[in-house]
């Protein structure tokens, strides 16, 4: 998220932390041609491959470490940069669409030889996620979405006042940490943690220092998950044709993608399972090993 990355820029230059659990990995990023951009990824752990897709301008260095740390210890993960955002290229038109970037992480998953993987997807990647089922659905063995949204006239829609914060830069990040994050002092402290983790895997060099997104890419990507994907039903229509195991996922007090739109989700897609935790739209984060537990026995 933008108020994560910008955070976390000022509170690395007031802070030396470092861990030593991230010591025995470092990093290293590549990048792959896929169709007309050049993607960016690294990989971690070992197990079966686990793509993860991350959300609204999100580089891959804004997974809490925690999560990382705990997936990496049963899977092999995929985390890499989608089209225009920190070190994966853009093009000069404007393709940047919900299917668009489903089609690159497919592409993606081929050109790692990847015969069939899972996915892990959040926030606008849990968007990005379903149309990977969607149109790509032999490339995809079991699947997690976490914060999703169905789109179109099914969604509920996120209130007035939390999409113009997120999209805001004159609003201080300090004041948006509220919408990802739940609004009392565990939420506080959860995100204070998830910030201080990243600082000290930053260091340890366990993420890429990759955090940067221009504001195109924040003016295509916005256009991508809320104009176009408010305005058409066809993503939800097709959610029940899905025969891939789904979890739906999402926290209880999310004011982001608000919760109910994972019941309408998991209600739409044949046998899907649903689980809500404590916590906001940073769920996943705020209650990482309990979250990564259920990840493992999914994806068993």
């Amino acid at each position: 998220m933008q108020w994560m990355r910008n955070l976390l820029l000022v509170t690395f230059l007031s802070s030396s932390i470092f861990s030593p659990v991230f010591a025995h990995f470092k990093a290293e990023v590549k990048t792959v041609k896929v169709g007309d951009i050049d993607m960016a990824y690294y990989v971690r752990g070992e197990g079966e491959p686990l793509f993860m897709i991350n959300g609204f301008i999100s580089t891959m260095s804004l997974w809490d470490p925690a999560l990382i740390d705990e997936l990496a210890k049963h899977h092999q993960l995929i985390l890499f940069d989608n089209r225009g955002v920190g070190l994966s290229t853009d093009t000069k038109k404007n393709n940047t669409t919900i299917p668009q970037m489903a089609d690159d992480a497919a592409g993606l998953i081929k050109k790692l030889g990847y015969k069939k993987v899972d996915i892990l997807a959040w926030s606008m990647g849990a968007r990005i996620g379903q149309q990977l089922l969607i149109r790509h659905p032999d490339l995809v063995n079991k699947a997690v979405l976490c914060s999703a949204s169905p789109g179109g006239s099914h969604e509920i829609k996120t209130a007035e006042s939390v999409e113009n914060k997120l999209n805001n830069p004159d609003i201080p990040d300090m004041q948006k940490i509220g919408l990802v994050f739940t609004n009392n002092e565990q939420g506080k402290q959860a995100a204070k943690a998830c910030l201080q983790r990243m600082k000290a895997a930053v260091v340890a060099g366990t993420i890429p220092n990759d955090f940067k997104v221009s504001k195109e890419t924040l003016i295509r990507q916005n256009r991508a998950r809320t104009t176009l994907w408010n305005n058409d039903d066809e993503n939800f229509n097709a959610l029940k044709n899905i025969r891939n195991p789904v979890l739906v996922t999402d926290g209880r007090y999310d004011i982001v993608d608000r919760p109910k739109n994972s019941v309408v989700i998991a209600n739409q897609i044949p046998y899907a399972w649903l689980a809500f935790f404590p916590g906001g739209h940073a769920f996943l984060f705020q209650e990482h090993q309990q979250f990564a537990n259920l990840v493992d026995v999914f994806l068993q």
